[in-house]
């Protein structure tokens, strides 16, 4: 007998979005079938809210969303369902550390709307708006953490050998943190315990759905948790080898319409509904 599935989560850079940055006609058609099915079609990513917005308008979805790798998740009306960060304190300990260490790499600061970086007009920071479609702010973490008790996230931007030497001399330094790369030359930043996993456990509970309902397709590190949580996970063609050994099975690449790929022939039935339940 098939597995039936009730909800989709979906990275989006090298997942949804091809090299481009556009989702495909056939995919877009598919997830919006789905949604008028009454299938939630979660977008899970790194991104911050209005980063995730601008693919979720470009898809036209009307699901919650998850944003900042899972710190921050926002329901249909985008009222807050889950909020969870960085405590300001530890946050300005790692900049500084990597400001004296690698100061080479590029570091930047996201709490709900704002995108903080040290100068808006650097061209790591300028080629990263263009893509995540955001404005940054140039202004000084030390001075803004006076205002605010937790970040959702920082990102580190710079060589690939550059990211994994970081990653590695800071994990046994801030075990306050979760460090994971969502890119060969981007290191996330987050709250210790706190993944795309643990998003997908927080709208589990809210549609009452068992993990075997759960369908999630990822590209990278970053996803590995979410892979290895959902009924069935799902590695792009394009991802590392070690997110493709995690998966349940791997699709075609980004460029070749692999979440279309992957979903297109499975069977999928809405999440109860409350009186169901009740």
């Amino acid at each position: 007998m098939w597995q039936t599935y009730s909800i989709v989560f979906l990275d989006i850079d090298g997942t949804l979005l091809d090299s481009g940055h556009n989702i495909s006609p056939n995919t877009k058609r598919l997830l919006n079938r789905l949604e008028k099915r009454g299938i939630p079609v979660i977008l899970c990513s790194a991104r911050y809210p209005d980063g995730v917005e601008f693919v979720v308008r470009q898809a036209e979805l009307h699901s919650p969303i998850v944003c900042y790798g899972g710190s921050l998740i926002l329901d249909r009306d985008r009222s807050i369902l889950w909020d969870a960060g960085i405590d300001t304190r530890t946050a300005v300990r790692f900049k500084r550390f990597v400001d004296e260490r690698f100061p080479d790499l590029i570091t930047s600061t996201y709490l709900y709307s704002v995108w903080l970086v040290d100068d808006a007009k650097n061209p790591v920071i300028r080629r990263e708006a263009d893509i995540i479609q955001c404005r940054p702010l140039s202004g000084n973490l030390e001075s803004a953490s006076q205002a605010m008790d937790h970040v959702h996230k920082l990102l580190c931007v710079g060589a690939p050998g550059q990211i994994l030497r970081l990653q590695k001399e800071a994990a046994p330094l801030f075990p306050e943190v979760e460090l994971l790369c969502s890119g060969s030359t981007y290191l996330e930043v987050l709250k210790r315990g706190v993944s795309k996993r643990t998003a997908m456990q927080t709208l589990q509970e809210r549609y009452h759905l068992r993990r075997e309902e759960m369908v999630a397709c990822g590209d990278h590190f970053v996803d590995l948790e979410m892979i290895r949580y959902a009924g069935l996970g799902i590695a792009m063609g394009n991802a590392p080898e070690e997110v493709k050994a995690a998966a349940d099975c791997v699709t075609a690449t980004n460029d070749e319409e692999g979440v279309y790929i992957a979903l297109k022939n499975l069977r999928f039935s809405p999440p109860p509904k409350k009186d169901d339940i009740e």
